[in-house]
């Protein structure tokens, strides 16, 4: 018995029909595609030309009704030129990294500070760590050395708010401890990650209560080129807080720990301070994201500072750059005094004019002295080793 034959629009409808989720992923790949390309260059967000520190987005003050900067008058106190890092919170800590070192070198230069307070529980160890310890510090016009780095113990935070909700993860426990030592000290606050570019004086920055630059939002399908509002940013990043000490805004900031939920990644880090500048404007002055945190974490900008000649921190005219390290942790984690120099990067382009004269040379004079030790331990064990199964009576002639 003979099958019914199939005719040819049917063959057509069952070739249409295996093939429609093929058609349909490659139709929805080209929407995404074409909404998010997967690099997209810095200055397709942003122009190339001199950045503004303040949002370019606000509208401007009034001619007539806003007195020049320059007769507005001077607080009594400024901020305290006191850098904080907070670090070493986490009970085992892998040796200090190379670019850690050259981030606090770029403070320690370009900002001259009166002192450098690192606040750990553990403090940290290994070479380069010695290296900012023996920081030499800057002498001031009346021949008085500042500038050093101070360790100072960090309070082992394990819970916040007025229900003690639990504080585990160390990220976590760093955003309170860098509100509270501000809260404490004033100054300036800086992540291990971050790069001073210029100095902050100049700029007035140290004349205010509280300043915090914008994160800016990543970009998706969701969220398009077109659609990019700098006034609409992910948060208030803290990975630079400049602030003098009971500050306002600060103090409110960490009441809102009241509500905090350990869950939540960034809402009380970067969502939160954006939140509270809204509702008290007058307590906080908020810079562009340019300022501080620009390029971005996203892997397009990651790609273009790390792996890209593209772009140019000098022409920037940036305050700072946030380095990214969980974005970035591959790229920061293979510098050292040499590939520094052969990595043609933006990034490494920036980081070398921090190095120490003479660098590379003291650091393999280091290495060549640690693997001497190494061997001079080996074979002390070994001599003691054989000594022992001698002793043991084993290999003995008679």
């Amino acid at each position: 018995m003979s099958g019914i034959p199939i005719t040819n629009s049917q063959s057509y409808k069952f070739s249409i029909i295996k093939f429609l989720p093929s058609i349909l992923l490659l139709t929805i790949g080209v929407l995404i595609g074409s909404q998010h390309p997967y690099y997209l260059s810095i200055y397709s967000r942003r122009s190339s030309i001199p950045i503004s520190y303040l949002p370019r987005s606000l509208p401007p003050p009034p001619d007539t009704k806003i007195p020049p900067s320059s007769s507005l008058p001077i607080p009594s106190e400024p901020i305290p030129n006191i850098v904080h890092y907070v670090y070493g919170l986490a009970p085992t800590q892998e040796e200090f990294p190379y670019f850690a070192y050259l981030a606090m070198r770029s403070a320690l230069q370009v900002l001259k500070p009166e002192k450098v307070l690192f606040h750990c529980l553990n403090e940290p160890r290994g070479y380069w760590w010695d290296r900012v310890r023996g920081w030499e510090g800057w002498i001031d016009e009346g021949g008085e050395k500042k500038g050093l780095v101070e360790v100072v113990k960090a309070r082992d935070v394990e819970w916040i708010g007025k229900d003690q909700r639990p504080v585990k993860h160390y990220a976590h426990k760093a955003d309170i401890i860098r509100l509270e030592v501000l809260l404490e000290y004033g100054g300036i606050y800086l992540d291990i990650d971050t790069f001073i570019l210029r100095p902050f004086i100049p700029h007035s920055l140290l004349l205010h209560d509280t300043i915090m630059a914008l994160e800016a939002h990543s970009l998706s399908f969701l969220r398009p080129l077109h659609s990019d509002d700098e006034m609409s940013p992910k948060g208030l990043c803290n990975a630079i807080i400049i602030s003098r000490k009971q500050s306002i805004f600060l103090k409110r900031w960490l009441e809102s720990y009241d509500e905090f939920n350990e869950n939540k990644w960034t809402e009380h880090s970067v969502e939160m301070p954006w939140t509270l500048a809204k509702l008290y404007p007058t307590t906080i002055t908020v810079l562009s994201e340019r300022t501080f945190f620009w390029p971005l974490w996203t892997d397009d900008h990651i790609h273009s500072v790390y792996e890209t000649k593209e772009y140019d921190f000098e022409k920037s005219g940036q305050l700072a750059y946030h380095a990214w390290e969980s974005m970035a942790k591959s790229h920061l984690s293979t510098l050292n005094p040499h590939t520094i120099s052969t990595i043609d990067t933006s990034f490494t382009r920036m980081a070398r004019r921090y190095r120490e004269p003479d660098e590379e040379r003291r650091w393999l004079a280091h290495l060549a002295r640690e693997e001497g030790k190494m061997e001079e331990d080996y074979d002390k064990r070994e001599y003691s080793h054989r000594t022992k199964r001698v002793y043991q009576g084993e290999n003995m002639t008679y």
